[in-house]
């Protein structure tokens, strides 16, 4: 009998496990629907011109990146707020504030520019810059640049990262972390703030102390305008703003919502449709690291028209204005906010000073005088009786008060020089001002 070859059968493959195959469509899923939500998110917000495909993948690639300004010590970016679709200008900035960030120090000082602040193109007020860059092609990305030309313009430094966001995103934010506390210093009441059909709200009334705000009471704290008590000022504003932007920060580390993937979904839909950046998701990501640290120290300033160096008044077909005072310089003006970190670290040290008038300007004395009893210096006056000086002569009796030397230092244009051994002053500096610096 022929013996025929046995046919043996092809060994059979082993089957993935079904819920491996299960396992990886889900992933797809997830992944496709993140994905989605991602590009959603990114293609509105980051309006930076570079592709949200590249943004992507340099953020997965790459990691976190660091951020322009970071090598130097101070990272500025201009935070901008405006009323949006449904109101009266709806892209002028009721807010604009330029934070500075020390990586190093974890110090952020907000300086808070008026919106009635006197705008050089165009004779415009400031707030009109954002607006000014959306209307040719609805682009926030123009909007925010131009916003920041003009606010590196009037503080020398250079600002290359916005921030912009509508009330009605601030509102919803606040709203879905539960609202924010916020310490209100001075009492006051508010008959004029506007409603949604040109006419006004009931009177509003703030009462000192701590108060938890829910977003719609948070945004009338900051917009009020006609305030009693001397909060009807931009400045005043200012100050609030500030306040309201440092309780939701100290908000969100309280709550920890960095680890909160529900918090951080519904913020980003928030978001999506109501905030604007032109930093990169890398870059945003390496702020976060760097604003999660509850060593970060914030510190608020605005234009305090006391002082001497900003004044106000009306402007033919502008109205009410804010610009600097006659005599003030555009280097004096730059100076006063690239002093951001030094003002909060010079009220700490309290210093003393004998202040001699050695020139004949009576003006700049004066203005001097102001400035320094507004950065928090106990000012002792002496009168000199001397010749009259060409520039001013500064001295250090005590040179365990470093900002408040450098801040003077920067003020005068004069360097400090040790005390001479004549001198037997019973106080921290001696500073002899003398016009014309």
């Amino acid at each position: 009998m022929q013996q025929f070859p046995t046919i043996q059968s092809a060994p059979k493959r082993r089957r993935a496990p079904r819920i491996f195959w299960v396992a990886i469509l889900v992933v797809c899923l997830i992944l496709g629907m993140l994905f989605s939500k991602a590009y959603s998110f990114g293609s509105k917000v980051f309006v930076h011109k570079s592709s949200f495909f590249k943004k992507v993948t340099t953020l997965v690639f790459s990691g976190s990146a660091s951020l322009k300004g970071e090598a130097q010590g101070r990272i500025n970016i201009l935070l901008l707020g405006y009323g949006g679709e449904g109101h009266d200008g709806p892209f002028l900035t009721d807010t604009i504030i330029l934070a500075s960030i020390n990586p190093e120090t974890k110090q952020v000082a907000l300086n808070s520019i008026p919106r009635d602040y006197l705008w050089e193109e165009g004779k415009q007020k400031i707030n009109f810059a954002f607006a000014s860059g959306y209307q040719p092609h609805h682009d926030f990305n123009e909007a925010g640049e131009k916003a920041i030309k003009a606010v590196g313009k009037i503080t020398g430094l250079e600002i290359p990262y916005f921030a912009s966001i509508d009330f009605k995103g601030f509102e919803k934010a606040i709203d879905r972390l539960g609202g924010v506390d916020v310490q209100i210093d001075n009492s006051f009441t508010d008959s004029q703030y506007p409603n949604d059909t040109f006419g006004y709200l009931p009177t509003l009334t703030f009462n000192k102390g701590l108060e938890k705000m829910n977003g719609t009471r948070a945004l009338q704290f900051v917009r009020s305008r006609h305030g009693t008590n001397l909060e009807d000022s931009d400045i005043a504003r200012s100050k609030r703003q500030a306040k309201v932007l440092d309780a939701f920060k100290s908000k969100v580390q309280d709550l920890g919502i960095l680890s909160n993937s529900g918090t951080i979904n519904d913020l980003l839909d928030i978001l999506a449709d109501h905030a604007h950046t032109n930093i990169e998701p890398s870059e945003l990501l390496h702020l976060a690291e760097i604003m999660k640290s509850t060593d970060v120290k914030i510190t608020s300033e605005s234009m305090d028209l006391e002082a001497g160096m900003f004044c106000d008044g009306n402007k033919e077909e502008i109205g009410y204005v804010i610009f600097p005072c006659t005599g003030i310089t555009t280097s004096q003006v730059q100076t006063y906010f690239k002093n951001s970190f030094s003002n909060s670290a010079v009220r700490t040290e309290a210093a003393s000073v004998i202040l001699e008038n050695a020139g004949r300007d009576p003006e700049y004395y004066n203005l001097i005088k102001k400035q320094l009893i507004n950065a928090g210096v106990v000012v002792y006056e002496v009168p000199y009786r001397g010749l009259p000086l060409t520039s001013s002569a500064f001295y250090k009796v005590n040179d365990d008060k470093p900002a408040t030397i450098s801040y003077i230092q920067q003020l005068v244009s004069t360097k400090a020089l040790p005390k001479p051994e004549s001198m037997t002053a019973r106080v921290d500096l001696v500073l002899f001002v003398a016009g014309g610096n």
